[in-house]
């Protein structure tokens, strides 16, 4: 049976697309570019942000496997005020 797994490895840092045949490895097929620019448009639409507005993303310490991410928007119209 075929099965396909997203996957990112910290090594290479890429984000793949494998495909598995009854658990041998068949395929790979780098899909970090797509995933970026997705989750970044979901990202600027999830804050209503427009061409020119900035989403300023900062890194917190890690809790074991857990990443903290803290998120902030601004706009360039207000940073002009």
């Amino acid at each position: 049976m075929k099965t396909s797994t997203i996957e990112y490895s910290k090594q290479t840092t890429k984000i793949t697309l494998n495909t598995y045949d009854d658990g041998f490895f068949l395929s790979e097929i780098d899909i970090t570019d797509v995933v970026l620019t997705l989750a970044l448009e979901k990202l600027y639409d999830d804050y209503g942000l427009e061409q020119g507005d900035e989403l300023h993303i900062r890194k917190k310490k890690s809790l074991g496997s857990v990443t903290k991410i803290e998120l902030m928007k601004s706009r360039k119209n207000e940073d002009k005020k």
